[in-house]
């Protein structure tokens, strides 16, 4: 089988020179599966292959029996997947097409109904993709296979999902050697799955629902231990969706990290909630090499928060945030713009917040409706969902990374609001926020802090030959800006007002 990362080189635009490449965490899991169970897949990404379709052709010459390929696609990567994949069954037509990952799992009928694609594998794929596999090259039957979506007499069937739950234990170590291209950054763990909580826009739940569970902290500190000594790993992000879920096996790893020595050689980021933190908590990791937090702070106002069915409080957040700058962390946040029953004057207040909580990085993000998402539905039920083609608006970062003269449409707008009010308020959030040397000089000269999401290189090298594409994405942000400045100032048609933008400016 050819497992295929869909994720296209472009997809961020403006930004994408300046962005971390990730491993494909999904994929690298699913080989990790398979060679637990003796068997050898192949892998290609879109991310960093220079010629997919080279890539297919040396998977087929080498290939016995039937060519399988399998598709890993998130929403904003599915326009990618449904042409290559189209590609592949013109040129292998008895070539079997799976589709696995977030979007599949939220949208089956809508990815069977592209006659060339045969399968869609719902929720967490390993066991349910290993046994399709199985079943294909042995000649079997797979079609009482749990969590499996096809057609049968023109109709689509969808099976039950599996309820057998992975051990995450049975997995053997992340397969780190199959992602060896320099462009990727090996500095990540992932240490548990799920999150329990029901914030209406998140996608991430969508294969594994509610379930949480998570690694064995002995052997996630053998991966980290691991990083260290065979790659040179002296940073690393976790990427749990939220690392503090289950206080004891935090304080297993912490055990385990000191006992290893790691705190000596390593510093730790991670993802977490305000109202799962406490100071002892904190002191604790901070102790211990963790040195960058990131929280969901999505908000300003504690009635939206109570729509997007967060589960906790606006204070929360606040409090957590202050604690863990007391304590020294490096504190990262993203607001949404365009949540549901929100204002221009919520938006105003959560980038006076944002400034107030002296946070040292934030993501200003338009909110996006991804399918199988609760938000999704809303955004229906209320005739207020708009998608470009494929899907090719559903980018919660679009305003930021779209070119200032092809904006990038809305996926959902809240009543009330107009796109060009939202974008203005997310443009003036960055702008007010980031035009500060000291963020700045951090941003360009301390990739390794925060939460990862900008990178101009790691020393002055790297940084001299992004010169270019520096002075490209200053061009773009430029004229955003005067852009911004001319509807305040000239056209009329803004919301914000000049004393907002004059106070903003000061604070």
């Amino acid at each position: 089988m050819l497992l295929i990362n869909s994720s296209p080189k472009n997809a961020l635009k403006i930004f994408q020179p300046f962005l971390p490449i990730f491993i494909p965490v999904g994929v690298g899991s699913l080989a990790s599966y398979f060679m637990s169970k003796g068997v050898t897949i192949d892998i290609a990404d879109e991310q960093v292959a220079d010629d997919m379709l080279s890539k297919v052709e040396n998977y087929a010459q080498k290939a016995q029996g039937r060519l399988i390929f399998g598709f890993s696609a998130l929403t904003a990567s599915l326009d990618s997947a449904l042409g290559l994949s189209k590609t592949i069954k013109d040129k292998y037509p008895d070539a079997c097409i799976i589709f696995g990952g977030i979007h599949p799992t939220a949208m089956p009928e809508e990815i069977l109904a592209y006659q060339h694609i045969d399968f869609v594998v719902r929720g967490e794929g390993e066991m349910p993709l290993f046994e399709l596999y199985a079943a294909l090259k042995e000649g079997r039957d797979p079609e009482g296979i749990k969590s499996l979506s096809f057609r049968k007499n023109g109709l689509i069937v969808h099976n039950d999902m599996l309820t057998a739950t992975l051990e995450l234990d049975d997995l053997p170590e992340f397969p780190y050697h199959l992602f060896l291209d320099k462009r990727y950054d090996l500095g990540f763990v992932v240490s548990s799955r799920g999150c329990p909580y029901n914030c209406i826009f998140c996608s991430n739940r969508i294969p594994t629902g509610k379930k949480y569970r998570f690694v064995k902290p002995e052997k996630t500190a053998a991966t980290l231990e691991m990083l260290n000594q065979k790659y040179g790993v002296s940073f690393v992000l976790f990427l749990d969706d939220n690392f503090l879920v289950h206080k004891p096996r935090v304080y297993e790893l912490i055990d385990e990290i000191k006992k290893r020595g790691l705190h000596e050689k390593m510093t730790f980021s991670f993802q977490a909630r305000g109202d799962n933190t406490s100071e002892k908590l904190l002191r604790d990791l901070f102790a211990v090499g963790f040195r960058s937090v990131f929280f969901g702070m999505e908000t300003s106002s504690e009635e939206i928060m109570k729509t997007i069915r967060k589960g906790e409080t606006v204070k929360e957040c606040v409090d957590a945030v202050n604690l863990a700058k007391k304590i020294g962390f490096h504190v990262s946040a993203t607001f949404i713009f365009g949540l549901p029953g929100e204002t221009h004057e919520d938006r105003i207040k959560a980038i006076e917040l944002a400034k107030e909580l002296r946070l040292d990085q934030v993501r200003f993000n338009n909110a996006t409706p991804y399918p199988g998402t609760e938000l999704h539905d809303i955004a229906v039920a209320s005739n207020r969902l708009y998608v470009d083609g494929v899907y090719k608006n559903f980018l919660s970062v679009g305003t930021f990374i779209e070119s200032p003269f092809h904006p990038i449409p809305f996926s959902y707008l809240p009543p009330d609001s107009t796109e060009r009010e939202i974008r203005n308020d997310i443009l003036l959030a960055y702008l007010a926020f980031y035009l500060n040397f000291s963020k700045l000089k951090e941003i360009f000269f301390k990739p390794k802090q925060g939460s990862g999401w900008f990178n101009a290189g790691e020393d002055l090298l790297q940084l001299f030959k992004k010169i270019p594409s520096l002075a490209f994405l200053f061009l773009n942000i430029s004229v955003k800006f005067l852009k911004l400045f001319a509807d305040i100032f000239f056209s009329g048609s803004s919301k914000i007002r000049s004393r907002d933008l004059m106070r903003l400016m000061k604070n």
